[in-house]
């Protein structure tokens, strides 16, 4: 007996010197959280804001980019099969040569050839010669003569279809391709004949940048 009360002595001071002891909760601090998406949650991964080209249609190859709302362009048209950004200006710097095509395309930006799209230099440059061709509308000639690339729906040609740019010339434009075999050429896309040309690169093209989809 005497045992049995010095060791409950024992007790009572230790738990003297712990303090209270609180016992841990059995319920759950929350309910869990929602483990599905909601549709418009999935909508808003697929077209984030910095990506804001949409066709509500759904059947237009090429689609102008918004800036605030739908339907305002920001001067640039996306290409929905290459995910290609096109400035819709196809002539903003007139004619010039190779090496100064390619310093204009790099150095173009947000506020300049009618662009409210945030761009920085470094975000545009000349089409690959490969992009040219991608862009080729084969049965745009030798009829019905104009720009051998398609329409906004992608289907007709862009002289008797729907534009999606502007001042798009009938002429070559420079790709930023060079002529791996002529060290002075480089390669250039004829928007008149679909043909592929290797220019020197002191001729003067026309030039229409791009810039890749985010």
């Amino acid at each position: 007996m005497k045992n049995t009360m010095q060791r409950s002595a024992v007790l009572l001071i230790l738990l003297a010197a712990l303090g209270p002891v609180n016992a841990g909760s059995l319920n759950p601090p929350g309910p869990p959280a929602p483990t599905m998406a909601t549709l418009q949650q999935i909508y808003n991964r697929q077209h984030a804001g910095s990506d804001p080209c949409f066709d509500n249609a759904g059947t237009n190859r090429f689609v102008d980019c918004a800036t605030t709302a739908l339907g305002t362009s920001n001067g640039t048209v996306k290409d929905m099969v290459s995910g290609l950004i096109w400035l819709k200006n196809a002539n903003c710097f007139g004619l010039i040569n190779w090496a100064n095509a390619n310093i204009k395309a790099g150095a173009l930006a947000s506020g300049q050839c009618g662009l409210t799209d945030g761009s920085k230099p470094g975000d545009w440059r000349l089409p690959t010669l490969d992009e040219w061709e991608a862009v080729n509308m084969p049965g745009c000639y030798p009829q019905p003569g104009g720009p051998t690339i398609p329409d906004k729906t992608g289907n007709a040609c862009y002289l008797t279809g729907i534009p999606w740019a502007t001042d798009v010339q009938s002429n070559p434009y420079w790709s930023s391709t060079p002529n791996a075999t002529v060290p002075g050429d480089a390669w250039a896309f004829d928007l008149a004949s679909r043909e592929v040309n290797g220019g020197t690169r002191t001729f003067n093209l026309w030039v229409w940048p791009v810039r890749n989809g985010r």
